[in-house]
């Protein structure tokens, strides 16, 4: 299969599989052809993008005060397996309870990256 075919068949699993769950399209995702959908559970903003170049996902998590993190899954040949972990929790995660929540993420997915502040690198989460 070629990569571009690929990139299109997970760019339309990811849309499938977030919008069968409750999540909306953003803002100009379809004009682009990208797979980007946000879900707000009142206590937390989940967007979550794919970067098809690198099989992963960019999941941004923001609290109503506008503090937020960034978590990259490489979801490889896991991307079921991450989005049902995203999907399990999207109305269970808040700002207090974060941290913990994505240990689920890091079950279903064990290559995942956290980035705390725009200043700082990405860092491998660990169940630790």
């Amino acid at each position: 299969m070629s990569q571009q075919s690929l990139h299109e068949q997970e760019r339309l699993r990811i849309i499938e599989y977030l919008k069968s769950a409750g999540w909306n399209m953003a803002e100009g995702a379809q004009i682009l052809n990208r797979a980007a959908l946000a879900h707000d559970n009142g206590q937390i903003l989940i967007e979550v993008e794919q970067d098809h170049e690198r099989r992963e996902l960019l999941v941004s998590l923001t609290s109503p005060e506008g503090r937020g993190v960034i978590v990259y899954p490489v979801y490889g040949d896991a991307l079921d397996a991450t989005l049902g972990a995203i999907v399990g929790f999207q109305d269970r995660i808040a700002p207090h309870n974060f941290q913990e929540i994505l240990k689920e993420l890091i079950v279903a997915c064990p290559e995942v990256y956290v980035q705390e502040g725009e200043d700082d690198d990405p860092r491998l989460l660990t169940l630790e």
